[in-house]
């Protein structure tokens, strides 16, 4: 019984702590959207026309808050299945947070500077968002294998089930990426699928496997 404890502790611990971390990149965001400084003879034009400038900014927070939201989502759930931790369940957490930590810096980088023309801030974006897929992909397989014992044996479909959310929203930016060099306009009609993208792979798999996927969303 004390150890069942002990272990339900250290998880609450990684849950909690990464919770924080989620919490506090979610805020930056909105911080890093200045309001500009008040000065005489300021008018309602004047503010309206800085609110026109910042749109590109506002875009970039509701796109990395929704993004940060989905990924805050996954290791919720994924919590469900732990009734213990291990060293690689804790090593793989802290360098899954990596690039949550990074993503206020990234977006605004990239809303600051992205118009078309330069390609490196929206490099920049699309790395951090890929690189925080690919660690939640990783961190998936540690907390749901089998050989780790972290938990009670799932269904392999449930890993890739899983496993396909955490990498659908990275892809979508890589492709967006792509078809920035030959159209930003193109380019930017992929936003949408960003935050469609978990939908898309929770309809695919409760089509395919409604009777094992159902009991885990």
């Amino acid at each position: 019984m004390e150890q069942d404890h002990n272990e339900r502790f250290q998880l609450d611990r990684i849950a909690m702590f990464s919770d924080a971390v989620f919490a506090i990149a979610i805020t930056l965001l909105i911080l890093e959207i200045h309001i500009p400084d008040q000065r005489p003879g300021t008018t309602d034009l004047d503010l309206l026309q800085y609110l026109d400038v910042s749109i590109p900014k506002f875009v970039g927070f509701l796109v990395s808050f929704f993004v940060i939201g989905q990924f805050w989502m996954a290791h919720h759930r994924m919590f469900r299945y732990l009734e213990r931790s291990s060293q690689a369940l804790l090593v793989s957490n802290l360098f899954f947070l990596l690039p949550i930590v990074i993503m206020p810096f990234s977006t605004a980088f990239f809303s600051e500077y992205f118009n078309g023309e330069l390609r490196v801030p929206l490099a920049v974006y699309t790395a951090t968002i890929l690189l925080a897929g690919l660690l939640s992909f990783r961190l998936w397989h540690v907390a749901l294998d089998p050989a780790n014992k972290l938990g009670p044996p799932v269904e392999k479909v449930v890993l890739r089930y899983n496993s396909a959310r955490a990498l659908m929203a990275p892809a979508v930016f890589v492709l967006l990426f792509l078809v920035s060099f030959i159209s930003k306009q193109a380019a930017f009609t992929l936003v949408p699928f960003i935050l469609l993208s978990g939908w898309a792979v929770r309809r695919y798999f409760l089509r395919k496997h409604a009777d094992k996927i159902k009991p885990h969303l």
